[in-house]
């Protein structure tokens, strides 16, 4: 009795763990990073639904941030960020916003689409008034 009931806590674990490799989550979400004191003028894809990019506030120099959102598929794309509410955008559209922040702050960016596959382009440029 206590060998089989082994078996079956063995062969449950390894069902479990098959089924966290195998499906996606959060976790598997490429990150990219726009340091806006190195490359005040960025360029950046955010080709799958959860891809975050990251953007870095320099100390100083930087009051607005420019940020141009263009969707690249046939799918409507939903971009987050943690300084707006969600941004939507029809197949093939573009949105333009301007945001004011802080001095070395961090603003954070995600695309949110429902299709997996909806690759989103951010071009974010700092300046001062």
């Amino acid at each position: 009795m206590k060998k089989a009931l082994g078996k079956v806590i063995v062969a449950f674990l390894v069902c479990l763990l098959s089924f966290a490799v195998v499906s996606p989550s959060p976790a598997m979400a490429a990150e990219y990073y726009c340091i806006l004191e190195l490359e005040p003028d960025c360029l950046r894809q955010l080709p799958f639904s959860g891809d975050l990019l990251f953007v870095d506030i320099p100390p100083s120099g930087v009051d607005f941030i420019y940020v141009d959102f263009s969707n690249f598929s046939d799918n409507g794309a939903v971009v987050n960020s943690s300084i707006d509410s969600p941004i939507f955008m029809p197949p093939f559209g573009r949105e333009r916003r301007t945001y004011p922040v802080q001095p070395a702050s961090s603003v954070t960016f995600s695309n949110a689409s429902r299709v997996p596959e909806t690759p989103v382009q951010l071009r974010v440029f700092g300046y001062s008034r």
